[in-house]
């Protein structure tokens, strides 16, 4: 990549890799190889697989029980480790747990390097072919990807991992004293430590005390390490942060490695790690959940319903209507994101989830557990401000194969109707069909449905909360309550502060035969065009603030044909007839960023923190006060195709006290308390 990527907010610096004579690959920057010429499999099932004690631990991993461990590593590299832990978990762990694999790299290699080096052993062959489908971009932050459908989740973080690693903290102030801490500082939720990247003489800056703090705020008590190096200050630091260490013999020609557990015992260093100073945005007093409630059969709920179940929760997801009867029921859905050249928390999340929203359905569609087709799409850049921006968008965006930058005649030749100008082209996106997204997502043994009842009243007994109708009846029970029932949480009197505005929006229907030229992708415009279904074309959708009626308007049909009219003058092949339509209302928030995470108690947030009113950088290290084990999830506003999927991860690891699939500042950005501390 160009050296001007030194100075993109969004892209990194590949690795630089020079290939020997026998093919083993070395990172020019730092004068080390990969992994071994004799045997880099041998060595690196000896340093990490055998110290870590994976084999024997994962044999006796309980069968009956849903459950997952966790991986982190520095340095990803070529992924061999990966490769060869995901080898030996599909061999000796449960079917019902999940390898959750978490890796730092500073300069991943580019898809081309991945390959070669893969080719290198064919025994991982199988594998390497997935982990090469679904390698991330090439650009900074956290990766998720789902492999083996979820049971392996492998995390990428792309990025310094001075950087990466404290991200993934909300507290300096834990105690350590559990595997599940959800109450008191991070979620202490790794079980073994691969300390991996270059040796400390030539990779100097990764092997520092910011590092280690990490490992003791992130680490289960037990939870083990590995490493080829036995410098004296890395056992000097880990000792600090309460593991123990010992020497033992290196692989090959390497004398001496490092290898130990983490016992608890010492004080996180909490100076290292000021940046996480207020963790208001995290749950806390959590009580173990078995039995979750979702409120709302939309996109949001169905999604965390599904990434709930799949990690062995049971789930009741209760709608006053049917599945996708809301905004989430229109027939065709738009995979799409609109890009920035400003990284706000607003463009860093947008693009992320729509890079996870990829090959998380493209897999479902190849299995055709859900409709649509990712046929591209084309998202014109000819108003004055996305016309100014063009530019700087392809300078950073340079290089990437899931954006293509076209102009002129480009853009007829893609999308098949006559328009030109500029655009932004997403070769592997396209339309969705969410009421089979959402029944797809239902369909799990863990999920059970209750239709036509609505909730009205929640609440908690201290040992379960329970749901109420407008009778008074209870419809179900359970341990927390996820509320995705879009405009419609402000009823509830725990979520009746949030900051929520319905968005009318009209679709209209025509048939195919309205066009004089069919579209061969999606175009995205003042509205949308997808490609016809059955004959029938699907545009739209009109936007109104001020209007919260669902019934069938003929100014919002004229709008839509008017946009499209206006999109190619050439295309419309009149009379044009409206063959119907459906109206709904899209939920949106405040700053158009969803509300993820959980339910705050107004009133002691607004105690707890007013030291904030006076110092905006004040250290307070209190949990945050929300009710318990209520979440939320609403806010996606025509975004909840791309947007939902990763949010329900979110959710999910809040939950479980997993490691989260996004950085704390994004985390942040999403919760919502966002906006009470922002009034403080």
């Amino acid at each position: 990549m160009a050296d001007s990527s030194h100075h993109s907010p969004y892209s990194l610096d590949p690795a630089n890799i020079v290939w020997g004579e026998d093919g083993s690959p070395r990172a020019d920057s730092y004068g080390d190889i990969y992994f071994s010429q004799e045997s880099g499999i041998d060595e690196s099932r000896y340093v990490f697989l055998l110290h870590n004690q994976l084999a024997e631990r994962w044999q006796t991993l309980d069968p009956n029980t849903a459950g997952r461990f966790t991986i982190v590593e520095t340095g990803f590299g070529t992924g061999l480790n990966f490769l060869l832990a995901w080898q030996l978990w599909q061999t000796l762990a449960p079917a019902n747990w999940r390898l959750h694999y978490i890796s730092v790299e500073k300069h991943p290699l580019r898809p081309h390097d991945l390959q070669r080096a893969h080719s290198l052993w064919p025994e991982l062959n199988t594998l390497a072919s997935i982990l090469q489908h679904n390698y991330p971009p090439l650009l900074s932050g956290q990766h998720r990807r789902m492999l083996n459908s979820a049971q392996v989740c492998l995390d990428l973080l792309f990025g310094d991992a001075l950087d990466c690693l404290p991200a993934l903290l909300d507290s300096p102030n834990n105690t350590n004293t559990s595997t599940q801490s959800p109450s008191k500082g991070s979620v202490t939720a790794v079980d073994a430590w691969f300390l991996d990247g270059f040796a400390p003489a030539n990779n100097p800056a990764m092997w520092h005390d910011t590092l280690f703090s990490c490992m003791g705020a992130l680490s289960k008590v037990g939870a083990s390490f590995a490493t080829f190096t036995s410098a004296g200050f890395v056992k000097r630091g880990l000792r600090a942060q309460g593991f123990r260490v010992e020497k033992v013999a290196g692989y090959g020609r390497k004398r001496e490695m490092l290898r130990g557990t983490f016992t608890g015992d010492a004080e996180i260093d909490a100076p290292l790690l000021d940046s996480v100073a207020v963790p208001w945005h995290r749950p806390s007093a959590q009580t173990p959940v078995k039995h979750a409630l979702i409120i709302g059969a939309g996109l949001a709920g169905c999604s965390t319903a599904a990434a709930l179940a799949k990690r062995g929760i049971h789930v009741t997801v209760i709608d006053r209507n049917e599945p996708a009867s809301g905004a989430s029921g229109n027939p065709q859905g738009v995979l799409y994101t609109k890009l920035s050249p400003t990284p706000g928390e607003l463009n860093l999340f947008t693009l992320h989830s729509f890079l996870f929203s990829l090959p998380y359905y493209r897999e479902r569609l190849n299995k055709g557990s859900i409709q649509g087709d990712l046929c591209g799409v084309l998202q014109l850049a000819n108003s004055k401000k996305d016309a100014s921006q063009f530019d700087q968008l392809q300078e950073l965006f340079k290089d990437q194969d899931w954006l293509q930058f076209k102009q002129g005649s480009e853009l007829q030749d893609i999308s098949g109707i006559p328009i030109s100008g500029r655009g932004y082209y997403y070769p592997q996106a396209g339309w969705l069909s969410p009421p089979s997204v959402c029944a797809a997502d239902l369909a799990h043994p863990n999920i059970r449905l209750i239709s036509h009842r609505e909730a009205i009243s929640l609440i908690d007994d201290t040992a379960q909360w329970h749901i109420k109708d407008n009778s008074g009846n209870t419809v179900a029970s359970g341990d927390a309550i996820i509320i995705a029932n879009s405009n419609d949480a402000k009823q509830f009197p725990q979520t009746r502060h949030l900051p929520l505005k319905p968005i009318r929006g009209q679709l209209s229907y025509i048939e195919a035969s309205a066009l004089k030229c069919e579209p061969k992708c999606v175009i995205c415009h003042d509205g949308y065009l997808a490609p016809a279904v059955n004959g029938s074309l699907c545009i739209g959708a009109s936007f109104n603030l001020h209007d919260a009626s669902l019934d069938l308007q003929d100014r919002d049909h004229e709008w839509n044909l008017a946009q499209l009219d206006a999109l190619s003058p050439e295309l419309l092949n009149p009379p044009v007839t409206v063959r119907g339509g459906r109206a709904s209302l899209r939920c949106s928030s405040a700053d158009y960023l969803p509300l993820v995470g959980a339910a705050p108690i107004v009133e002691d947030f607004a105690k707890l923190y007013a030291p904030l009113g006076k110092d905006a950088r004040r250290r307070i290290s209190i949990p945050a006060s929300n009710y318990r084990n209520i979440y939320i999830n609403v806010g996606h506003g025509s975004r909840g195709l791309t947007s939902t999927p990763l949010c329900a991860e979110l959710i999910a690891s809040y939950i479980c006290h997993e490691i989260r699939p996004l950085p704390r500042h994004i985390c942040e950005s999403l919760s919502p308390a966002r906006f009470l501390i922002r009034k403080l």
